[in-house]
């Protein structure tokens, strides 16, 4: 065994205990592999670390935090939630998607050429273009208008990620515990500390070193909000306990349209999706659930919840961790993970009796009408 993997299995040992239930496996799975449907559609669950959910404005814990998924309350960064619960299942501990969004925005994406993982570097061999599909994820945020007239590219007025981009991305500087920055109820955790930064800015922003947030793209850019994206970073540094990663974190993806409105505008245009690539899409979640590995999609929330006729958002992107797999009435049913803390009583007839705490059973032919991603980790 070569020194590397020797280093490898110690830091697995220390982190998630040595042979201990939900350790994360070391093996990677194949970069190019042939996907086939599951056959039959047999029973299958993948089991995503619980995290402990501090409630905002106090102390208190949930009692029972493996009731319902960690929340994104009013914020608009399903991507990281997902990704947060597809990274979690892969290293064994519930990691914060506050440190997702975070490193997704603002992480030098340079950094990753100098880890020494041999397969990390392998992936970004394979993969030449990443340092583009960054900076082109980035660039597809949007800023929220809410409270912000100047569209100022504050952390938390920031919406909408890439779950590849976002997890290769989380390779850099280790992991953080969603108990060290909660990210329970979205930003509701951090309320007073965000007004405090955007009062602030407007005094550091002259006299401020731009390196901290220097690495991402001219859009996540402003002179105030460089200085509060700054601030925010350096709260991040001091709450997160870090912790290196057991495994180098792959993602391997598939998609037929860069977000739910585009997916919409091809059908529109004549130019839906293949039945075959649907297929494709299926076979992936199909391969990632069988070989242990909770996949993220991406799909229409619409597909939960009806559309009020007065919401603006005709698409209503979201994105989910497939967590289980079972045949029921003839067809098969994928169980995602839903972040967005609705309840079920609010969805709509027909779903909300599939829905379980914040889980909910998709059928096939649900999926099948909107889902136009795919990614999971090797």
């Amino acid at each position: 065994m070569s020194a590397w993997a020797w280093i490898r299995l110690a830091l697995v040992a220390a982190l998630l205990g040595s042979g201990g239930a939900g350790a994360a496996p070391l093996r990677l799975l194949p970069p190019d592999p042939v996907y086939a449907r599951a056959a039959g559609c047999p029973a299958v669950r993948i089991d995503v670390p619980a995290a402990t959910h501090a409630l905002p404005g106090g102390v208190k814990l949930s009692p029972r935090p493996t009731d319902i998924p960690v929340g994104q309350g009013d914020s608009a960064i399903c991507y990281a939630y997902a990704t947060a619960d597809m990274i979690s299942q892969r290293v064994g501990v519930a990691v914060s998607p506050l440190d997702v969004a975070t490193k997704f925005y603002f992480a030098d994406p340079a950094r990753l050429a100098a880890i020494p993982d041999p397969a990390l570097q392998a992936h970004l061999r394979a993969h030449p273009g990443y340092l583009a599909d960054i900076a082109w994820a980035r660039n597809a945020a949007e800023v929220s208008r809410d409270r912000n007239p100047r569209a100022e590219p504050y952390f938390d007025k920031l919406e909408g990620g890439e779950e590849d981009a976002s997890a290769l991305l989380y390779n850099i500087d280790g992991l953080c515990e969603e108990r060290d920055l909660p990210s329970h109820e979205g930003y509701a955790h951090f309320t007073a500390r965000f007004a405090a930064l955007r009062f602030s800015s407007e005094v550091r922003a002259p006299r401020q070193c731009l390196r901290a947030v220097g690495a991402t793209v001219a859009q996540l850019r402003s002179r105030r909000a460089d200085a509060f994206n700054a601030g925010w970073l350096a709260l991040v540094g001091q709450r997160c306990r870090r912790r290196p990663l057991p495994v180098p974190l792959l993602p391997v993806s598939y998609r037929v349209a860069s977000n739910q409105l585009d997916f919409m505008e091809r059908v529109e245009a004549g130019r839906a999706p293949h039945p075959r690539q649907v297929t494709r899409m299926l076979a992936m979640v199909d391969y990632a659930l069988d070989r242990g590995r909770a996949p993220t999609i991406g799909y229409s929330w619409y597909e939960l919840q009806e559309r009020d006729p007065k919401d603006p958002d005709l698409a209503a992107d979201h994105s989910s961790t497939v967590i289980a797999r079972r045949r029921e009435g003839g067809q098969c049913r994928y169980l995602v993970q839903d972040n967005t803390g609705e309840y079920c009583s609010r969805m709509r007839a027909g779903v909300r009796e599939r829905c379980e705490d914040g889980r909910v059973w998709l059928l096939e032919s649900e999926l099948r009408r909107t889902l136009y991603s795919v990614i999971y980790l090797r």
